[in-house]
């Protein structure tokens, strides 16, 4: 979802575009997944690649991707960009490291032999993505990542999805207010593939969502101002957003949207878990809302399917040298700043600087041009030798291409940010088959110190057991 971030970068392109144009190639691979290459003039063989990895997108793949917010900026650096559309749309970690590797090899041979080193590049979905190509086989070596928002709770942040879904039925159920199609047992709360809209491709397009979120709008009322809504409908929608930690509208429009299309996909598609279950709510504690504690559907995971979806998506921070800049946006409520805990427990201190920066109201990798410029100016020159910058440096750094190179900000890096454990927002499950309970599914270096904590706003086959 870099898409999402606020950079236009126009003033930054006359002030830095390379004079050559550079050579562009793209076209379909045999998987499927689409590839889109630029490679400025005089970069040879053994020169570095950025891997640029887009943000969850529900459209199949069928074009060319994107480059990147930062694409003009890293061209004219010298640095070759290419990314993949993925072959999955959707949750595409089940194939993103493979598509990656399709990537690498089509860029060998375009380029004519093998970059020196990679720097994996994205933000959302595609920052965790960049974070897991550091420590994934088959690739030269990554020297850095710089990953924005990145979704590095993994499979944890399904649990978010699955107890929002659950819990919208036991809100609005009782009372008849709304209902989402049910798909095939033993599953009812996944649609069907067959029940999600075509061309459902913006998840956070409110306009496009509401049509097809009926259930959401006769149990919320949440189109409607709030004079015209009823007590009821006021009252759940309350509820709800209470219960999923959200407090705009408009992302708990996208949250539902996830929970539902998203989180169906994940589940139901042949290539992803194919009607498998990996979610547990039984004995999951919910009781900051009784009323949803006892209604909601207590369900057990297949533990193969709970371990598959673990697999392909949790960063363990095996990232041999590489150095890492993670930054997060304060008042995110789709991919909350709690993701970067994963990333401190997981990676040493001195390979990573993780900053957030002070927003006043919500957005999803909502950076300016400066901080965006700021962080991966500090990660070009960390990567390459220069001393490890630390929130402080962003913030002088970002005020520097403000105020000499004329790049939009504000520049809001926050030394004492404090942010919300990722466990107070999405509830931690209990332990399942291997691994302890909690979001602890990764291993935490005893000697390695969180980020600050933050001010951010605030089993059988899926069988459901009825615990009411």
């Amino acid at each position: 979802m870099l898409r999402y971030v606020t950079s236009a970068l126009g003033l930054l392109m006359l002030a830095l575009a390379s004079p050559a144009r550079p050579a562009e190639f793209s076209g379909e691979l045999g998987s499927g997944a689409w590839y889109h290459v630029e490679i400025p003039d005089g970069w040879q063989p053994g020169d570095t690649l950025v891997l640029y990895q887009h943000g969850l997108d529900f459209t199949p793949p069928s074009n060319t991707p994107g480059l990147g917010p930062l694409r003009d900026v890293m061209l004219s650096e010298g640095y070759a960009v290419a990314a993949t559309s993925y072959q999955e749309r959707g949750w595409a970690l089940f194939t993103a490291m493979d598509d990656n590797r399709d990537l690498l090899a089509k860029f060998e041979d375009i380029a004519g032999g093998a970059p020196g080193d990679v720097v994996p590049f994205g933000g959302s979905m595609g920052g965790l993505t960049a974070l897991k190509l550091a420590e994934a086989e088959g690739f030269p070596p990554v020297k850095g990542v710089y990953a924005l928002c990145p979704a590095a709770g993994g499979a944890r942040l399904w649990d978010a999805g699955i107890d929002l879904r659950l819990a919208f039925d036991a809100v609005c159920g009782p009372d008849g207010a709304g209902a989402f199609p049910e798909g095939d047992p033993p599953m009812p709360w996944a649609m069907n593939l067959s029940d999600i809209p075509n061309g459902l491709n913006d998840l956070f397009d409110y306009a496009d969502l509401i049509p097809v979120l009926v259930p959401l709008e006769q149990c919320t009322g949440i189109s409607l101002p709030p004079a015209l809504r009823n007590d009821a409908m006021q009252r759940r929608l309350d509820q709800l957003m209470a219960f999923a930690h959200v407090t705009d509208e408009n992302f708990f429009v996208t949250n539902i949207a996830y929970a539902t299309f998203a989180l169906s996909d994940l589940v139901r598609a042949p290539e992803k878990l194919d009607g498998h279950n990996p979610f547990m709510t039984v004995g999951v504690d919910y009781s900051s809302d009784p009323e949803i504690a006892a209604n909601i559907l207590r369900i057990r995971p297949e533990p193969f399917a709970a371990e598959k979806l673990h697999e392909v998506s949790d960063f363990h921070g095996a990232v041999g040298s590489a150095k890492i800049i993670s930054m997060h946006t304060s008042e995110d409520q789709l991919v909350v700043p709690g993701n970067e805990e994963f990333v401190a427990d997981a990676v040493p201190a001195n390979q990573r600087t993780i900053a957030i920066v002070d927003e006043d109201s919500p957005t999803h990798c909502g950076f300016t041009d400066a901080e965006g410029l700021a962080g991966w100016e500090a990660l070009r020159a960390w990567k390459d030798g220069a001393p490890q910058p630390d929130v402080a440096d962003l913030q002088q750094a970002c005020e520097t291409l403000m105020t000499s190179d004329g790049i939009d900000g504000p520049c809001r890096f926050d030394p004492n940010a404090q942010i919300v454990p990722f466990d107070d927002i999405v509830r931690p499950r209990p332990a399942i088959a291997a691994g302890p309970p909690g979001h602890s599914r990764h291993a935490s270096p005893s000697a390695t110190p969180r980020p600050a904590r933050t001010r951010a706003s605030e089993a059988m086959h899926g069988t459901a057991a009825l615990e009411r």
